[in-house]
């Protein structure tokens, strides 16, 4: 597992050993961010179910100013700062440990909404619906904000109020990917 692009491409980032851990492939990670195609400079990122952080790391790498990094699991939290210091950017990451279903209201109190929120649960326990339809409820995303789920290919997401599915979902094996954008995002020149 490495960093794809940016400052810390080519960079390796530690695993996390485990089962049931799963962290996003290399593919799929590239995918997600050949399809956000997003300028990244100075972004506000959020990464949900953490793991190993490479999905905040991938945009930090990509220049976005900050990313918060939430898990519940103790080793994950201490790999995601092993990874952070791997790459140079300890001072750009924040990380909780909190389970991300109860410990999103500190965020939102913080009054600084972001512009793309990764989430990659659990499989098979039905959190990426009940993690969508929290973030649906919360302020924490600007208006042009876009949620990235990964989730079991089993698992059909549809859009929670406020928000609205970006193109298709896409697969990759036992994975899918849906992109979210809140409702009422205004279109580029108008």
């Amino acid at each position: 597992m490495r960093v794809i692009a940016g400052l810390a491409k080519g960079r390796k980032l530690v695993p996390i050993r485990g089962k049931g851990i799963r962290p996003t492939s290399d593919k799929i990670r590239q995918a997600i961010f050949n399809i956000l195609n997003l300028d990244w400079d100075g972004a506000r990122v959020l990464d949900l179910f953490a793991g190993t952080g490479a999905l905040g790391i991938e945009a930090l790498s990509r220049r976005a100013s900050e990313a918060v990094f939430i898990d519940h699991h103790p080793y994950a939290i201490e790999t995601i700062k092993k990874n952070l210091s791997l790459c140079g950017f300890s001072e750009k990451g924040r990380v909780f440990q909190k389970d991300p279903l109860h410990g999103l209201g500190f965020l939102e109190k913080s009054g600084l909404p972001f512009d793309v929120i990764f989430m990659d649960p659990p499989y098979g326990q039905g959190m990426a619906r009940k993690t969508l339809e929290l973030l649906a409820r919360r302020n924490l995303m600007k208006p042009d904000g876009v949620v990235v789920v990964e989730c079991d290919r089993a698992e059909i997401l549809s859009s929670p109020a406020g928000f609205q599915v970006q193109g298709e979902k896409r697969v990759y094996g036992r994975t899918t990917v849906y992109f979210f954008e809140k409702e009422g995002r205004e279109e580029a020149g108008g």
